[in-house]
């Protein structure tokens, strides 16, 4: 990683260390029933997503290599926030930036697991691999038809991680210049993950890393880490499948953070499955920071968390609402000044026929 010291840079710098003094509470004041566009967006693994421009949102697939994001245009009710149309306009693909020659990437890599995306201007994007254990940065160009490789590039190790369960959350403070990341479960060094068997909460690391513009190339230097405890398992009940961790943040204009914590229980016989999501407000400033030689434990200083609303969806034989969200990023502002929230789910490729590609809005304001 280039190092470089700038104006820009220093700035960033003393923002990240004090990057937000007051900061208000913020209600749920309407949350719109979830919606599938059966007609307009094909059966995907949809996992991430991020407002480009206008109506226009990048959305990353978990099981897409040569499609790096899809641009979906999104439209939603003026007055209440409701979802009237979503679309998947088809995809950006990456391109090799050495050659620039306009063909889509044929490199060697495969299994990206893309999981989240995070616009951090106005011409680059970072995408969290869960399959490369990495967060990459991307520029657009000729946009919105091709992304380049770009200059920044952060690997954890991938014995760090259990397997499945490493980067799946994006979120990127503009004011602030702070990209924002988590785990999405407990790391081997700070325990094992949650479990109906064990009852235990995960122990996340929540990070933020000081983000510079105004130079030739973009450089995210310097980390601060929080800890972070999740909410322990709803069921005792034996699984065939188990999913429990922070699937996506969120970051407010006034730079606290939503954080959503999702719990997918899915019985051998598909019956009875359920996927209980709850969103969290945060507000790290508040926050004592930690090391990262620190292990998470019981007398560890995890953050306050508030929550704001949380929803379950299901599958049994009159209800096929069950929906896995794991993409979340700021809509519009609504007529009245309030916030719209968009969410994604994702379908497995709409699994077995029975499960759908969902979208819901969640609408809050500053009491």
């Amino acid at each position: 990683m280039k190092k470089i010291m700038g104006r820009g840079v220093l700035l960033s710098t003393l923002l990240f260390f004090s990057f937000m003094g007051y900061a208000e509470e913020w209600q749920v004041v309407r949350e719109n029933a979830q919606k599938s566009f059966h007609k307009t967006v094909p059966a995907g693994n949809y996992s991430g997503i991020t407002h480009l421009h206008d109506d226009i949102y990048a959305v990353v697939s978990d099981k897409s290599d040569s499609a790096l994001y899809f641009n979906f245009r999104i439209q939603v009710n003026p007055a209440t926030g409701d979802l009237e149309q979503v679309e998947n306009l088809g995809y950006t693909f990456m391109v090799d930036g050495s050659r620039f020659d306009g063909k889509p990437w044929h490199g060697t890599e495969k299994g990206f697991d893309h999981e989240a995306i995070a616009k951090v201007s106005d011409s680059t994007v970072v995408i969290a691999s869960e399959g490369k254990c990495r967060l990459k940065e991307y520029l657009i160009k000729d946009y919105p038809a091709k992304l380049y490789l770009k200059g920044w590039e952060n690997v954890w190790p991938p014995e760090d991680f259990y397997p499945n369960y490493n980067f799946e959350s994006l979120a990127f403070d503009s004011i602030r210049h702070l990209l924002w990341t988590i785990p999405e479960s407990t790391l081997r060094k700070d325990g094992v993950p949650a479990t109906p068997e064990n009852g235990l909460a995960n122990k996340l690391r929540l990070m933020a890393y000081s983000w510079s513009h105004g130079l030739q190339d973009s450089i995210g230097f310097g980390m601060a880490m929080y800890a972070y405890q999740m909410d322990a398992p709803s069921t005792r009940r034996k699984a065939e499948t188990y999913v429990m961790g922070v699937s996506e943040l969120c970051v407010l204009p006034d730079g606290q953070l939503l954080v959503l914590e999702r719990e997918a229980f899915i019985p051998k016989v598909k019956l009875g499955a359920f996927c209980k999501c709850k969103l969290f407000l945060v507000n790290p400033s508040n926050e004592k920071r930690i090391s990262a030689l620190d292990l998470l434990n019981q007398d560890s200083p995890f953050v306050k968390k508030q929550l704001l609303t949380e929803w379950k969806t299901s599958l049994s034989l009159v209800k096929r609402s069950f929906a896995n969200y794991e993409g979340m990023c700021l809509g519009p502002k609504l007529e009245d000044g309030s916030q719209v929230l968009i969410l994604l789910s994702d379908s497995q490729n709409q699994y077995a026929g029975v499960l759908r590609d969902c979208f819901k809005t969640i609408v809050i304001k500053k009491k």
